[in-house]
């Protein structure tokens, strides 16, 4: 019998010795056309590797919900748990390897990332498998722990120190920063301090205390450097404190992680800060899209990147408002970015979701004006136009205080498509620029003039099946021949997550925007439980991983492709495994909704 190819998950994570005992005991069994190889609640004995032919899942509906080509394994996890649910039939001839049970549970006791693999809670094996392919990232910034990269060597002064006595020890010590003590609180001196003293003429002997920082931004000591740094980055500070059990023990400062860098992501936030003119905006625009190759290649996964891209992207919508906009009416507005840019999870560049409140004193034309050249401005810096037209410089869009909360109170009385398209994009709304009191008080006032209306709740939340028709039969479609091997991952995965979980949180009045959180907060209200919401995060982590993957192709092939269109017949086996069971969450998930809202076809 030929050797059995261990090159491939999860295979390649065998000991040589268990490599032996597999190649001992496997066989190859032939099956022919529409033979049936696993049928439901039958017990299985084997563990079976597709070699050559096409095998598809049959679920308890009746709909394909996976096809195995060769390199592919079926069914891990139905072997253990005894039987499976669903039936496995040929689709083309097929020769399979055989493994026994027993040896498949031997293997399974001595290697736990094999049993990873063949028997785990969704959410732990999209976490112990999803990122395999990078193995050397764990050296990286982004899998770095504070306590790698901080010198744990502080410098420390009492409260009482004079001025000279705290510039002779950061010059001795060659630090910018030293930690202070004074009356029961920890506070942190730092270098740029003495353009202030300097400035007010203190005299040298004055108090160290005087002008010390206690109001701490902090890192924890096991906390990753990439969440250190981004405080560095939504502060605009060139340091945090490490702390140890809440205990402040020293600090990190930005030159202690450039070792750890193998971009320069917090160059481009210091860039946008000192910018003053449109152009430098575009050029820096254009090394955020560098940033988010880099740091891909580096194996950092899509919901880490879309945190730092929503402060980058803030930071760009500030500066360029900034910018545009005279003072009189920087002060008096209120820009808020929505959908995905607003809950944190856009990475990528794409179409403009803003809209502008305005002060009622606010010269109207004065703020059409400005606000179309914000628009274009956007385009300029790779944004494309949004084709509902939802931007500052639609009058719909730009609304005073006033008006913009009889626009939301309407969109509550009236469940329409369209108003419950617009109640959705604007509940995920984060304020980026201007009087950001105005989007605060426009999201209390939502509060108040809805209630829990079943009829409104249910037509919001109906949304979730908006793409049903694509997704329903998607693997039956892809056994018809000549139909493409692609997906919308963004319409059949993603948004059917986001809406719905939107959709709870509108209920629960949950106040948080991303998806994430609002997952967390759910889970706490008891709204889902506690296993659901674990596989439904990492279903979508994975999800956002494979987008980006796929619009980062896009990019590379210079723009030519359709955005989110997953290539099936690209991903790897252990791509397309992870892919089955992330759709099989969302299709779960998309259950939950239907029967939580009383949503019928």
């Amino acid at each position: 019998m030929e050797r059995f190819d261990f090159s491939y998950a999860p295979f390649n994570y065998l000991s040589n010795p268990e490599r032996v005992a597999l190649q001992k005991s496997v066989n190859i069994s032939f099956f022919h056309d529409h033979e049936t190889i696993i049928r439901p609640n039958e017990p299985i004995e084997f563990l079976y590797v597709v070699i050559k032919g096409l095998v598809k899942e049959i679920g308890a509906d009746g709909d394909v919900v996976s096809l195995y080509h060769p390199r592919d394994t079926f069914e891990a996890r139905g072997l253990i748990e005894g039987i499976s649910h669903h039936q496995f039939v040929v689709e083309e001839e097929a020769l399979v390897y055989t493994i026994p049970k027993a040896v498949v549970l031997e293997i399974i006791d001595s290697n736990p990332r094999f049993g990873a693999y063949c028997y785990t809670s969704v959410a732990d094996k999209f976490a112990s498998l999803s990122n395999t392919k990078n193995e050397s990232e764990f050296e990286s910034l982004f899998t770095a722990k504070v306590r790698d990269a901080y010198r744990n060597k502080p410098v420390w002064l009492e409260g009482s120190d004079t001025i000279f006595h705290a510039a002779g020890v950061l010059k001795e010590r060659k630090t910018k920063s030293a930690l202070v003590r004074h009356e029961d609180k920890i506070g942190v001196f730092t270098e740029s301090a003495f353009r202030d003293i300097v400035i007010a003429g203190a005299p040298s002997d004055e108090a160290v205390h005087k002008w010390t920082a206690f109001n701490l931004i902090s890192a924890d000591i096991d906390d990753f450097v990439f969440n250190a740094l981004l405080r560095m980055m939504r502060y605009q500070i060139q340091r945090v404190v490490v702390e140890e059990n809440g205990i402040p023990i020293g600090t990190l400062e930005q030159i202690d992680v450039l070792a750890y860098l193998s971009n320069h992501s917090h160059l481009v936030a210091q860039r946008l800060e000192r910018a003053k003119t449109i152009d430098e905006l575009v050029d820096i625009s254009g090394q955020m899209t560098d940033s988010i190759r880099l740091l891909r290649n580096n194996g950092v996964r899509a919901p880490q990147l879309a945190e730092l891209m929503q402060v980058l992207n803030s930071s760009l919508f500030e500066k360029a408002w900034r910018i545009l906009a005279p003072a009189e009416l920087y002060d008096k507005s209120c820009l808020i970015v929505m959908g995905s840019e607003g809950r944190g999870e856009q990475i990528l560049k794409t179409d403009q979701d803003n809209a502008l409140i305005l002060h009622e004193s606010v010269d109207p034309d004065l703020a059409a004006e400005i606000a179309a050249q914000f628009s274009q401005t956007l385009t300029r810096l790779g944004y494309p136009p949004c084709p509902g037209n939802i931007m500052v410089n639609n009058p719909q869009w730009r609304k005073s205080l006033p008006e913009f909360k009889k626009m939301v109170s309407s969109w509550c009385h009236n469940a329409s498509g369209e108003n419950m398209m617009n109640l959705a994009i604007f509940i995920d709304a984060k304020a980026v620029a201007g009087d950001t009191s105005m989007l605060a008080e426009v999201k209390e006032h939502l509060q108040k003039v809805m209630v829990n209306d079943v009829g409104m709740l249910m037509a919001f939340a109906r949304a979730v099946d908006q793409f049903e028709s694509q997704s329903k039969g998607f693997f039956s479609q892809l056994l018809n021949r000549g139909q493409a091997e692609k997906m919308d991952i963004k319409k059949m995965g993603q948004f059917p997550v986001v809406h719905g979980i939107r959709a709870l949180s509108l209920e629960a009045r949950i106040e948080e925007t991303n998806t994430f959180e609002r997952i967390h907060h759910l889970v706490q209200l008891n709204v889902i439980d506690e296993a659901l919401g674990k596989d439904v995060a990492e279903a979508l982590s994975y999800i956002m991983d494979l987008r980006l993957s796929a619009n980062l192709a896009i990019l590379h092939n210079g723009g030519s492709g359709t955005p989110n269109q997953l290539d099936f017949g690209n991903l790897s086996t252990l791509e397309r495994d992870l892919l089955k069971d992330a759709l099989q969450v969302v299709k779960r998930f998309k259950n939950v909704i239907r029967h939580h809202f009383h949503i019928t076809s």
